[in-house]
């Protein structure tokens, strides 16, 4: 696996666990994320800086968060990852279940910019 996927790896696992310090020690000063989901009034409204992406990760202390990448790839220090996001309450019951594509730009081995694309999956009847 590349140095580039490593760090996007890692980030992953950190943002599961909410491990601030794994978290930052992937990104770089400036980072910047932007979220596209549909129908949500913040889509698309970049966030700056590593305390502001921290602050974005956060969520109720009785959600668990289990990321599984289906597959990543790269080119010319930009790597796409497709992911299942999987939310779960600590009681077991599913809190939702999302597929997330982030395009992620690194320079000198940290995430500078991540684009996510991001889409609730809904169970058919």
């Amino acid at each position: 696996m590349s140095p580039n996927k490593k760090v996007v790896e890692k980030l992953g696992e950190g943002i599961d666990r909410l491990d601030r310090e794994t978290m930052l020690s992937c990104l770089a000063d400036d980072v910047e994320r932007i979220e596209w989901l549909d129908g949500n009034p913040n889509s698309g409204v970049p966030i700056r800086g590593k305390d502001a992406f921290i602050q974005n990760m956060d969520r109720p202390a009785d959600v668990i968060m289990k990321s599984e990448t289906k597959r990543m790839t790269e080119e010319n220090n930009v790597v796409v990852a497709e992911s299942i996001v999987r939310l779960t309450k600590k009681d077991g019951s599913v809190f939702a279940t999302i597929k997330a594509i982030d395009v992620m730009e690194l320079e000198n081995g940290k995430i500078k910019r991540i684009d996510a694309f991001t889409a609730e999956i809904k169970n058919s009847a």
